[in-house]
């Protein structure tokens, strides 16, 4: 593991643990055995170094749900194993879990901010599972469609339904692409 690894590891760990707010630089420093000068040579700021961790994160989730979705020929089901997929690994997470019980104030501009990474990441994800299965042909259209279904897993993401994972995907899946819609 790099030194840029190790601290955003070192990061991770920490703020999943005490949460961004009481997130220290020299408590990342420290988990990841390094002097706070190394840290800072990295990673100017706070605020830096939680872009980055947010982005790690982000890319390692979609790195499931572009899997999940790719062990499926079939467009439907490719669609619905990434929604799938998407609803598990933001459950499942625990820097999320943790920053929506104890901070959601600063978690949400990084989820909802049209500019924001994790929006931003989760957009560009379907717009590869939609285009590769040809789910929507006109490129405005499919644009669309990516923002509707990136939008609504961030809401998933920030307020979980009651429904199982499963049967919220199933149910996203009928609705936004119904039998027959691509024959």
């Amino acid at each position: 593991m790099d030194v840029r690894d190790q601290l955003l590891t070192a990061a991770f760990e920490a703020a999943t643990l005490h949460g961004i707010a009481r997130l220290s630089m020299a408590e990342v420093a420290q988990r990841a055995g390094l002097s706070r000068q190394t840290l800072y040579r990295h990673f100017p700021s706070k605020d830096i170094l939680i872009a980055e961790v947010v982005e790690r994160e982000t890319a390692t989730l979609i790195s499931r749900v572009t899997a999940a979705a790719a062990e499926h020929g079939d467009p439907r089901a490719s669609f619905e194993a990434g929604v799938l997929a998407s609803l598990i690994a933001v459950r499942e997470h625990p820097l999320l879990d943790r920053l929506l019980t104890t901070e959601p104030d600063t978690l949400l501009p990084l989820l909802t901010t049209d500019g924001g990474p994790v929006l931003r990441m989760a957009r560009e994800i379907v717009l590869v599972i939609v285009d590769q299965h040809r789910i929507v042909h006109d490129p405005t259209e499919l644009r669309r469609f990516a923002d509707v279904v990136s939008r609504l897993l961030v809401s998933y993401a920030i307020a979980p339904p009651d429904d199982p994972p499963e049967v919220v995907a199933q149910f996203l899946t009928q609705f936004l692409i119904p039998q027959g819609a691509l024959t």
